[in-house]
């Protein structure tokens, strides 16, 4: 019994050496991809995605642990008759054991951030089917500036190997998202801000806002502790914009009978708030922004013209009428 299985270990050995001798010799392209023992490579790749439930700050680095898991097929035994000299040649082509080498790449990675993983090439050892190696790590570092967009954005991350020897390359993609967060910012511009006017006059305001931030946003416009008796409205109630773009507001007014008669000023202010478009309960607000608006009138006179020109009048038709009867 022991030598026929004495000759049966001597017949794998064989059999193992003279396929080693097969690989092992000088092929073309075309035999390379028939090769009868080869065994896949498989990579896995995991990162904590509660990180990027917030959204991200603008100019600020946020670290992303990946976690990298690498593994073969090469069964538990393969070999295990054999020296290991004349398994690593059989498996990698050479005596001594090469380490595997995982290249890991950011695919679209957009413009606006700066996006990079810590440490591109990681070395691993070639692990035997079912030997629990644990993973290798780096870092994914994103950055947005101040340009990004506050909409969801996802980047490819790719992680591939080639092949070593019976090995064969393999490479894998997965898919991470995240949002840059708002950034609100607004710029105002008014048309003739000051207007010299008379009484019972309507008056027009052209406002033109400029969406600045990273994300469409709606527009609150607000009438402060305006008097009624200027009857002032704004139309519409509020705007939605798109960022790097415009909308404009009209602020109405009507001067009372009375306001014109003297050297007066009437001034308005407007508050503009905004907020992230779709509206958003955790979402930061803009603003307020503060703008004025004034209203002058020189008048017909300056003041108590009229009660001097009033008292002129009365004294001269009294010097009228004095003179009519002394004649």
């Amino acid at each position: 019994m022991r030598k026929k299985i004495q000759a049966v270990r001597a017949s794998l050995v064989m059999f193992i050496l003279l396929l080693s001798v097969i690989y092992i010799l000088p092929t073309s392209v075309s035999a390379e991809r028939h090769r009868i023992l080869t065994f896949p490579s498989y990579i896995d790749i995991s990162y904590d995605e509660t990180i990027l439930n917030e959204d991200l700050a603008i100019d600020k680095s946020i670290n992303v642990p990946l976690s990298i898991t690498y593994r073969t097929d090469i069964p538990a035994n393969f070999g295990r008759f054999l020296p290991w000299q004349l398994r690593n040649i059989i498996l990698f082509g050479s005596m001594i054991g090469p380490m595997q080498k995982l290249h890991i790449e950011i695919i679209n990675a957009p413009s606006w951030a700066d996006i990079y993983v810590s440490q591109a090439d990681i070395f691993t050892s070639i692990p035997f089917k079912d030997s629990n190696e644990p993973p290798v790590n780096t870092s994914l570092v994103i950055s947005p500036r101040e340009e990004a967009p506050a909409v969801p954005q996802s980047i490819t991350i790719k992680v591939s190997c080639e092949s070593i020897g019976r090995i064969t390359g393999q490479e894998r993609e997965i898919q991470i998202s995240f949002t840059p967060k708002f950034v609100p910012t607004l710029m105002i511009n008014v048309e003739n801000p000051i207007r010299e006017v008379g009484p019972h006059q309507p008056i027009n305001f052209k406002i033109t806002v400029e969406n600045t931030g990273n994300k469409k946003a709606r527009v609150f416009p607000e009438i402060k502790d305006a008097d009624s008796r200027w009857t002032p409205t704004i139309n519409p109630p509020h705007l939605d914009v798109e960022p790097g773009t415009k909308g404009e507001f009209a602020f109405s007014i009507y001067t009372p009978y009375n306001f014109g008669w003297h050297n007066e000023r009437e001034q308005f202010d407007l508050e503009f708030t905004y907020k992230i478009f779709p509206i958003r309960e955790d979402a930061p607000v803009g603003g307020p922004d503060l703008i004025s608006l004034t209203v002058t009138n020189y008048g017909f006179s300056t003041p108590g013209f009229e009660f001097i020109t009033l008292i002129a009048a009365i004294v001269i038709a009294g010097i009228l009428i004095k003179k009519r009867y002394t004649k």
